[in-house]
C-alpha cells in the first residue's frame, strides 16, 4: 500500500509539471515549452498586449491634460493679480465694469480648470478600469487552468507503476523526470502566490476607483458652483448697466445711496450684537483651542476681529469687525470649517454679507461664511468638514474679493426677515480662538 501510495504521489507530481507548463506558465510569460502551447500564449499575450497599448494612449492623454492645466493656472495668476489691482483704483462706473469683466474672465479660466481636471479623472477611471479587467483576466484564466488540472490528476488516479516506468527508457530518466517535476511544482506555487498578490492588487484598484468616482462628482459640483458664479457676475454686470444707463454720474449717485444703505444697516447689525455677545453661555461652547475649527479657504487674513480701532478698518457706522476677513483670490473655494448642517443661507444683494451660508456644528458653534460670489450649499444639508459649499466673491458690504468668516455662539444665532434679505444675527466670538 505504502508503494503505491508513494507512486501516486509521483504520478501527480508529473501530471502537475505538465500541466502546469501548458496552461499556468504562459499566462506569466514564461519561454514557450511545445508548439501546442504556442496558439494559447499568442492569443493570450495579444490580448493583454492590447489591454497595455490601451492603457498607454490614456496616460498620454492624462500627461497632456497636466500640461494644459500648468498653463491655464498661470492664466489664473495672472487674472487674480489683476482684479486685485483693479479693486485699488478709483471707484468709477469704468473701472466697476473692468472688475466685472475680470472677474467673468477669471471664472472662465476657473471653469476650464475644473473641467480638465473632469477630464483626467475620467480618463483615470478609464484606465484603473482596463486595470481592473487584466487583473479579473489573469485571475480567472490561471483558476480555470488550474482546476481543469486537478480534475486530470484525479483522471490519472489509477495509473499503475508499470505505465510510469515504461515512458521512460531507464530509471536513471525517470528520477531525472521527478527531479524536474518536484521543480516545476516549487515554481507553480511561487506562481500561485503571485495570484495572490493579484487579488490584492485587483483590491487596491478598485478601490482607487471608488475614491477617483468621488472626486469627479465632487469637481463636478464645484464646476456647476464656478458657473453660477459666473452667471452671478454677468447678471450683476447686466443690471448695473440697466441702473446707471452707462452714466457715470448715475453710478456715482446710486453708489453714494447704496453707501449710506450700507452704514444704517452695519449701524444696526453692531447694536443687535453687541447684546447677543453677553449673551453667550461659555458652558454651551467649546473651550478655547486650535484645531477646533479647520481655516474655511486657502489665503492671507486682511483684517481680524474686533473694534475696528484696532483691526484697521473703520468708518462712521462700521466699529467692530464681528469676524475676520480671508483673502485668497476671487472664486477661491470657501470649505466648511468643520462638519455640520447648513443652517441657513441668504443674498443681502449690496448690503451687509452679500450671497452668505450659516453652518451648525454640534460643539455649540455656528460658523458664517460671507460675501461669496456663489453658494452650492442648501439648507439643511449635511457637510464634512472641508466640503466646499461656495466660492469667495465681494458681494455685500465689501470694498474687494474676500471671504468674510464669523463664529457664533449656536444659542444666540437667529435669522430675521429685512428688506434686502434674510439677515444671520448673533453672539459672536473671535474665530482665531478655535482656528
Amino acid at each position: 500500500m505504502k508503494a503505491m501510495s508513494g507512486l501516486r504521489f509521483i504520478q501527480k507530481i508529473a501530471l502537475l509539471a505538465i500541466f502546469t507548463a501548458a496552461f499556468v506558465l504562459p499566462f506569466f510569460n514564461l519561454p514557450a515549452a511545445s508548439a501546442a502551447q504556442t496558439g494559447l500564449s499568442a492569443q493570450t499575450g495579444d490580448y493583454f498586449q492590447n489591454l497595455q497599448n490601451q492603457q498607454n494612449a490614456l496616460r498620454t492623454q492624462i500627461k497632456e491634460k497636466e500640461e494644459t492645466l500648468k498653463k491655464l493656472q498661470e492664466q489664473e495668476k495672472n487674472l487674480n493679480n489683476q482684479i486685485k489691482t483693479a479693486q485699488k483704483k478709483e471707484t468709477t462706473l469704468k473701472n466697476q465694469i473692468n472688475q466685472f469683466d475680470q472677474r467673468i474672465q477669471k471664472l472662465a479660466v476657473d471653469i476650464e480648470i475644473t473641467e480638465t481636471k473632469i477630464s483626467q479623472h475620467q480618463l483615470r477611471i478609464r484606465e484603473l478600469n482596463l486595470e481592473i479587467k487584466r487583473s479579473e483576466e489573469i485571475i480567472q484564466r490561471n483558476k480555470k487552468n488550474l482546476a481543469e488540472l486537478v480534475r486530470t490528476i484525479q483522471s490519472y488516479d489509477h495509473a499503475n507503476l508499470l505505465e510510469i516506468l515504461l515512458r521512460n527508457k531507464n530509471f536513471s530518466d525517470f528520477l531525472s523526470q521527478t527531479e524536474r517535476v518536484q521543480q516545476l511544482q516549487r515554481e507553480t506555487q511561487k506562481r500561485l502566490e503571485e495570484i495572490k498578490l493579484a487579488k490584492l492588487k485587483l483590491g487596491g484598484e478598485k478601490t482607487e476607483t471608488e475614491s477617483e468616482k468621488a472626486e469627479l462628482e465632487r469637481l463636478t459640483q464645484e464646476l456647476d458652483g464656478q458657473k453660477a458664479a459666473a452667471e452671478n457676475q454677468k447678471t450683476e454686470k447686466k443690471n448695473l448697466f440697466k441702473i446707471t444707463k452707462n452714466q457715470e454720474k448715475n453710478y456715482q449717485k446710486l453708489l453714494s445711496q447704496v453707501e449710506k444703505q450700507q452704514l444704517e444697516i452695519q449701524q444696526g447689525i453692531l447694536d443687535l450684537e453687541d447684546k447677543l455677545r453677553f449673551a453667550i453661555d461659555p458652558s454651551k461652547i467649546p473651550a478655547p483651542r486650535p484645531g477646533v475649527l479647520n481655516w474655511p479657504q486657502k489665503g492671507v487674513m486682511s483684517q481680524g476681529y474686533g473694534p475696528t480701532s484696532q483691526t484697521g478698518f473703520t468708518n462712521d457706522a462700521y466699529k467692530f469687525h464681528n469676524g475676520i476677513d480671508v483673502v485668497g483670490g476671487f472664486g477661491t473655494p470657501v470649505r466648511a470649517a468643520k462638519e455640520g448642517v447648513i443652517k441657513a443661507t441668504g443674498d443681502n444683494g449690496k448690503y451687509a454679507y452679500g450671497r452668505w451660508i450659516a453652518i451648525e456644528h454640534e460643539n455649540g458653534l455656528t460658523t458664517l461664511y460671507g460675501h461669496l460670489s456663489s453658494q452650492i450649499a442648501k439648507p439643511g444639508q449635511k457637510v464634512a468638514v472641508g466640503q466646499i459649499i461656495g466660492y469667495e466673491g465681494s458681494t455685500g458690504f465689501s470694498t474687494g474679493s474676500h471671504l468674510h468668516f464669523t463664529v457664533y455662539a449656536t444659542s444666540t444665532f437667529r435669522t430675521e426677515d429685512r428688506w434686502f434679505g434674510l439677515l444671520p444675527l448673533g453672539g459672536s466670538i473671535n474665530p482665531l480662538n478655535y482656528l
